[in-house]
């Protein structure tokens, strides 16, 4: 069962690539016309097994550390041949072991809880098309499987632009933390007003890369680079 959401509404007479983008997503025969800038897949809910388990793994050794911190720190302050400063439990070991605990229990009652009782499960595909001939890009979501039966196959319209004199390409980066834990993030898009519309994503970057790709994506789309481009 197909079921179209939201794409006819506020549809503008007189938007021919909207039109044609609609009529394609809904036949499975996209126009020549329309170019895919990016496209994924990913999923949400569901018990997610491996990475549930893996965070159960994670996080048990916090809740085995947490209260040995806690005893630890219980034997240094009422033992009589103790030499552990007062101040070093109060302060350190014993809200060392409380915050040990405590993300401990959270981290996994998380993770199990997500196996336990999942939410429902949907896999979707995201595509950004863009049509030169009309200036015109759109981000679609379509639903490709689900807990729900009744919405596998639902196409979304998430955002869209028509590029104008205010369109601009920007740059968000995000730092990654400190030893590579998380690497950076530098999503570039497209931006009109208030609307954006993420066309690529990169990690670690130099300025002079950075730059670059943003130039390359000023080319294809014939439209400016924000100044600054990062934000």
């Amino acid at each position: 069962m197909l079921i179209i959401m939201g794409l006819l509404e506020n549809h503008r007479m007189g938007d021919s690539a909207k039109e044609a983008l609609i009529e394609g997503l809904v036949s499975g025969n996209i126009p020549h016309q329309f170019e895919v800038l990016r496209e994924f897949t990913d999923h949400q809910g569901g018990r997610n097994i491996v990475g549930n388990s893996l965070s159960t793994a994670f996080f048990i050794p916090w809740i085995i550390a947490g209260p040995i911190f806690v005893i630890l720190g219980f034997v240094a302050l009422v033992g009589p041949d103790s030499e552990v400063p007062i101040f070093l439990t109060l302060c350190c070991i014993f809200p060392a072991g409380i915050i040990a605990t405590s993300i401990g229990i959270a981290g996994l009652k998380g993770a199990l809880g997500e196996m336990v009782n999942p939410d429902d499960y949907v896999k979707y595909e995201v595509s950004v098309y863009f049509n030169r001939r009309e200036k015109y890009l759109a981000e679609v979501n379509v639903i490709l499987d689900a807990t729900d039966d009744d919405i596998i196959g639902d196409i979304n319209i998430v955002d869209e632009i028509i590029l104008s004199s205010s369109s601009r390409i920007r740059c968000r980066f995000r730092p990654g933390s400190d030893g590579a834990v998380r690497p950076d993030f530098n999503n570039f898009l497209l931006t009109d007003g208030g609307i954006s519309i993420q066309l690529d994503h990169h990690t670690y970057l130099n300025d002079n890369k950075r730059d670059k790709i943003a130039k390359e994506w000023s080319e294809k789309l014939g439209v400016e680079i924000a100044d600054p481009l990062i934000f």
